[in-house]
């Protein structure tokens, strides 16, 4: 055998295995059955739950009334609104800190304290009223200082998308044939909280 036909030979073997090479893997392919379908599809999301107080967010001005006296009242109201998409249990809490701003001769005569010694909180919420006239229900006028211990009569479950509409109506009453000067120069701040948790 020459050198040429020992090429050609080696060659040709070369050629023979890569041939026998593709052939085994081709098989390899085709020797088992497949089947691929996609599975069902789907998603997920969560729902909201948004508590919305008043014309927009944020703090209501329940109250704002300077200079009064007795026979004033005022009406508020104010909405409180579920904006989400799950109903929740709507709770809240109303306190008011009362302060004696000035202490003027007939409010220490009044209270029988020397002068300048008059209530550090004052004697305004006592004497001043809160009613409910429209909400889920209404509630007589009672002094302040009851009506945050009893809290606003509150709808339970506010539902998706729903809203309810309080009017509060504060006084401070003319009370006939007495004399109020232990509120005179004593003021009241009032602040609210709502809580809306999913039911």
């Amino acid at each position: 055998m020459t050198i040429l036909q020992n090429t050609r030979f080696r060659i040709a073997v070369g050629i023979a295995a890569v041939v026998l090479a593709a052939a085994a893997i081709g098989a390899g392919t085709y020797a088992a059955f497949s089947d691929t379908e996609n599975g069902p599809d789907g998603s997920i999301a969560s729902g909201t739950l948004d508590l919305v107080v008043g014309a927009a967010p944020g703090t209501v001005n329940l109250f704002s009334a300077s200079n009064i006296k007795p026979g004033f009242s005022q009406d508020v109201t104010f909405t409180v609104s579920n904006t989400g998409s799950l109903p929740g249990t709507l709770t809240s809490k109303l306190t008011a800190v009362g302060a004696d701003v000035t202490c003027t001769e007939p409010e220490y005569v009044a209270e029988g304290v020397a002068a300048g010694a008059c209530a550090a909180g004052g004697n305004l919420q006592e004497q001043m009223t809160v009613a409910v006239i429209a909400g889920p229900a209404t509630a007589p006028a009672v002094p302040m200082s009851q009506f945050l211990t009893g809290g606003l009569p509150l709808p339970g479950t506010l539902g998706a998308n729903a809203t309810t509409t309080y009017t509060l109506r504060f006084a401070l009453p003319d009370l006939s044939g007495t004399t109020n000067n232990k509120v005179q120069g004593d003021s009241i701040n009032l602040t609210s909280t709502f809580d809306l948790v999913q039911a």
